[in-house]
């Protein structure tokens, strides 16, 4: 029996109280370590915030200074290429007054470091007065004579760098000095860090020892009761029990143990039993009572199993359905013995021939499933179905007979099928009849396409016989002039007249006509429509009026489009001066655009008007603007539907009007929604405007009729209605 040392005083306690004495003692040294801690915690932050304050001030001021230089650099070049290209006006007086900003922020800067007192202020210094005096001097000439004023800026580019490698160095001497004031104040810490570990081992020790002094009464009971339980729950149920006989709490913990013990082994003794018999029943529940393979339960918990995973898993799994072909002549003459048999030996076959993890089922009469997860990179239909069709081909051994069975096989891959497990299985199902057509063994692999084929066929006639029978037409938007309210031209919108659908905007049928690459016939029929249209309008005298529409890339790009477009125009020459044909900015990327901007020169040459049309989406630059021969600048709506809420956007738009009214472009806006949007546009001196305030794309007899007795519309209120289907179906095939 484990006793007391007696040169413990407090061996003679109770439990309770020697429990408490370790946790107590522990208590108030925590206490003390705590307020400690706390004291060092606030002297370290002490010396951190003392330093950071210090530089703080110097840091920002060096790494300001080679930012305004930059910055300054870039504002002079930029004046450089305005004054080459004729910039003038607000734009460059506040590039002026910005650089001018910037140079006061420098000088400011490079005294406050020093101030500061840091090394390498004197030659920043230097290099910052003779790049201001070159700055300076280069805005004059800049102002004066933009190609002088080019060469200067260029010129001192070398004072630009020799100012920015002053300020860089400088603001490295700042970052080592606050380095250098970091590693000290950290140095500082560590001192103090140290103290305290030192103060705690201390503290430690002593609540150690009374702890030991405390465990000691009370540990080796506990101990040999913890390995008795420890050794039942890993299921030694033999294992003796200690301190059964002993009166104290030791005692009464160790009895409760051992009659958890006797209860544990009644349950052991119970569960065992229970085991065989759950087994059995899971056995004939999974499994087909013939064939011992699984059945069709387990079948579909299996497949449930591997759907519910992730996408790469599930959609790798393939299903083989195997029908026995001849297996029914086989029962009928030699008997259900016989066809017992087969189905045995057939069934062990399959199981050999699948690999470890795969799963082959008993789901029908004579039908078998078979499941198959696989990598997509090792998918091979013909190799999978050959392995499983040998295993079938060879006779079956019965009472000295050879019974011959064939099989139909059906192979799907889960990611070759739309739809649920439904829709797998009958893919499965589908493989297997057609498999079943062919003579003798065979398989046939599921694939998606067949469907998908033949319904992408009937779309494609179905357009391609539209536009043989006219269904697509074209409706009409009016251009507005801003100033007067009176419509100035319309644009070509296509509509297709569906027999079934009704009247379609471009949105419902533009992917298609990409898909099938029809873009450039439908071009050349929306192309004739619009300029037929043009004679309706000059019947009601209306011979003022332009008409535009969008051209696809592909039909300026080719020889032959253009040419069709060129024979069009010269049948209809008088309206040649009135037609607008809008490209995109798509073009300027495009690996045709040399051609196209050939051929746009040769419609030109004609007599017909060039429209850069959703101007700012992102395709363009400036340069392209200058080599492409262009009439007009159509700003894209993203950009005027931000007026009047987004001063950004306000002030792009304000650089497009001036881009194009600078190179003698008319400007059109698109979108126009409200009258804010309106005056604004006029304000800033853009000319025509297209939106929902101006009316939507009608059929040409509305759009005769709004022309007939004036030009005139009247702004319809914003409502919002304009949500961009109308603005997609302008014709492109973008």
């Amino acid at each position: 029996m484990y006793r007391v040392k007696p040169w413990l005083w407090f061996s003679n306690w109770r439990i309770v109280c020697r429990v408490l004495a370790a946790p107590l003692v522990m208590l108030l040294t925590l206490v003390l370590l705590s307020f400690v801690g706390l004291q060092i915690l606030q002297a370290q932050r002490s010396m951190i915030t003392v330093g950071y304050e210090e530089l703080q001030p110097v840091l920002t001021h060096a790494t300001s200074v080679p930012q305004e230089l930059a910055r300054i650099e870039a504002h002079l070049y930029k004046l450089s290429a305005w004054g080459q290209i004729g910039v003038k006006g607000s734009e460059l007086e506040k590039t002026i007054q910005s650089i001018s900003r910037s140079l006061d922020i420098v000088r400011i800067d490079i005294e406050a470091l020093d101030t500061g007192g840091l090394e390498g202020v004197d030659e920043l210094e230097r290099a910052f007065k003779d790049y201001r005096s070159n700055t300076l001097n280069a805005m004059q000439l800049i102002l004066r004579n933009a190609t002088l004023g080019a060469v200067a800026t260029r010129g001192g580019h070398a004072v630009y760098v020799r100012a920015s490698e002053a300020a860089r160095r400088i603001s490295e001497n700042a970052r080592v000095r606050a380095r250098n004031r970091a590693v000290a104040a950290i140095n500082a810490a560590e001192r103090l860090t140290r103290d305290f570990i030192t103060a705690s081992a201390v503290a430690g020790l002593l609540a150690i020892i009374i702890s030991l002094a405390a465990a000691r009464t009370i540990v080796a009971p506990i101990r040999g009761l913890v390995r008795a339980i420890r050794a039942l729950l890993a299921g030694d149920l033999t294992v003796t029990v200690p301190f059964v006989e002993r009166s104290d709490e030791f005692g009464r913990i160790a009895q409760s143990v051992k009659a958890l013990q006797d209860v544990l082994l009644e349950n052991r003794l119970a569960a065992n039993q229970q085991e065989v018999k759950q087994a059995e029943l899971q056995y004939i529940a999974t499994h087909d009572a013939l064939t011992g393979v699984a059945n069709r339960k387990a079948f579909d918990m299996f497949m449930t199993e591997k759907l519910s995973g992730s996408p790469q898993t599930a959609g790798a799994l393939v299903y083989i359905l195997l029908d026995l072909d001849g297996f029914k002549p086989v029962n009928d003459t030699y008997g259900h013995d016989a066809g017992d048999a087969a189905l045995k030996a057939l069934a062990r076959r399959l199981e050999r021939s699948a690999r470890p993890g795969d799963l082959v089922a008993r789901i029908g009469g004579d039908e078998f499933g078979i499941l198959l997860p696989m990598h997509e990179t090792r998918y091979d239909p013909e190799a999978i179905a050959n392995r499983f069709l040998d295993a079938v081909r060879r006779p079956v051994s019965f009472n000295d007979q050879d019974l011959h069975v064939g099989a139909s096989i059906g192979i799907v891959r889960r990611s070759d099928v739309d739809g649920g497990t439904a829709e797998f299985i009958a893919a499965g199902d589908q493989a297997m009849y057609i498999a079943k057509q062919e003579a003798g063994p065979s398989f046939h692999a599921y694939r998606s396409d067949s469907t998908t084929l033949v319904s992408e066929l009937a779309e494609r006639q179905k357009i391609e016989t539209a536009l043989r029978t006219g269904e697509f037409v074209v409706h009409y938007q009016p251009k507005v002039d801003l100033r007067s309210g009176s419509i100035a031209a319309f644009e070509g919108l296509a509509r297709w007249r569906h027999p079934e659908r009704g009247i379609l905007k471009p949105v419902e049928f533009l992917a298609q006509i990409e898909k099938f690459g029809l873009q450039r016939e439908f071009s050349t029929v929306i192309a004739a429509q619009v300029v037929r249209d043009f004679t309706a309008f000059d019947a009601i005298g209306k011979t003022d009026l332009g008409l535009s529409f969008n051209l696809e890339d592909g039909l300026l790009a080719t020889v032959a489009g253009v040419a069709a477009l060129e024979d069009l125009i010269r049948t209809h020459a008088s309206i040649a001066s009135r037609l607008t044909l809008e490209i995109t900015e798509k073009v300027f990327v495009s690996r045709a655009s040399a051609a196209i901007q050939t051929h746009a020169i040769r419609l030109t040459d004609l007599g017909v008007r060039i429209s850069v049309d959703d101007f700012g989406t992102g395709y363009g630059a400036l340069r392209h603007l200058r080599a492409f021969p262009f009439h007009e600048i159509k700003i894209d709506r993203e950009f005027i539907s931000a007026i009047g809420h987004d001063r950004s956007m306000e002030v792009i738009v304000d650089g497009f009007i001036s881009i194009g009214t600078g190179l003698g472009a008319e400007i059109v806006a698109e979108g126009i929604e409200t009258e804010t949007q309106e005056r604004y546009l006029i304000q800033r001196g853009c000319r025509f405007g297209q939106g929902y305030r101006y009316g939507t794309a009608v059929p040409l007899e509305e759009a005769l009729d709004l022309v007939r007795h004036g030009n005139a519309v009247s702004p319809r209120p914003a409502t919002g209605s304009d949500n961009g289907h109308d603005r997609l179906s302008v014709f492109d095939c973008r």
